[in-house]
């Protein structure tokens, strides 16, 4: 029971943490997405030729799945810390968990609103997964055999799995009309994120959401350098990254579509 307790995270950790792209971090993370890659294919082969509606039924089996997944770990959070307001510390305002709002979207919802959500998962599942995999060194500041860790993989490979399988199906359309919904969508969120961020430091819940604040240990430290840690310059920096990646992405998208052979 002390070791169960342990995992999720009351009175300590199981035993040190094994670090950041130390070999443990490596394997567990590359077998994670494997799996997922796998999982991934197998359903897009098995749904490719089904109607729209069916093809759906994928996604919203993840998005349940993944809801489920961030409930548990807010009520673990808030009851860990016998604060029902420690919730704060864990709203989906990364740009990684705002998939939790345009997965379900994505798979429940209809009209343009749907195609911009299924654009924008495909768009970011990609790099939340890379995000909360390879690239999380504050995540990976907890062991690997711990609820925090484990379920944080857990829903970025989900990300990961709904991006690939968006693609594989082609129900991503990528239209032209619907890329200001999807710019829309991350620039709202950015910035709630950042009225969050500002609203809540300091304070127990120290926000830093969308990594807007301060790096905390991962690759936006190369922003921070850039703006000389100049913090208004730094958070102009971040907002403006996640707009490039999403046109690179665009943009990839459209290059490979047109160049790509028509059927018989």
């Amino acid at each position: 029971m002390d070791k169960i307790a342990l995992y999720f995270g009351f009175g300590g950790d199981l035993y040190e943490a094994e670090g950041w792209f130390s070999w443990q971090h490596l394997v567990f993370v590359t077998s994670a997405i494997l799996i997922t890659v796998l999982l991934s294919v197998f359903f897009a082969r098995k749904y490719k030729d089904k109607n729209r509606n069916e093809k759906l039924k994928p996604l919203k089996v993840a998005s349940i799945i993944m809801l489920s997944a961030e409930t548990l770990k807010i009520i673990l959070v808030c009851f860990r810390n016998h604060d029902v307001w420690a919730f704060r510390s864990v709203l989906p305002l990364f740009l990684c968990s705002i998939l939790l709002i345009s997965l379900p979207i994505a798979a429940f919802g209809k009209g343009r609103v749907q195609e911009s959500a299924l654009d924008f998962t495909q768009i970011f599942g990609y790099i939340a997964c890379l995000a909360g995999t390879y690239l999380a060194g504050n995540i990976f500041a907890s062991p690997i055999l711990s609820f925090h860790v484990n379920v944080s993989v857990f829903t970025h490979c989900i990300s990961c799995f709904a991006a690939l399988y968006i693609t594989l199906t082609g129900l991503s359309k990528m239209e032209r009309k619907n890329i200001w919904i999807v710019s829309a969508i991350l620039l709202v969120f950015e910035i709630a994120a950042l009225i969050v961020d500002i609203i809540q430091t300091p304070s127990p819940y120290e926000g830093n959401y969308m990594f807007l604040i301060h790096p905390a240990g991962t690759p936006f430290s190369i922003l921070m350098n850039a703006a000389g840690n100049i913090q208004a310059l730094y958070t102009f920096f971040v907002m403006a990254i996640y707009f490039v990646y999403m046109f690179l992405f665009i943009g990839g998208y459209y290059l490979i579509t047109k160049f790509k052979p028509k059927a018989n």
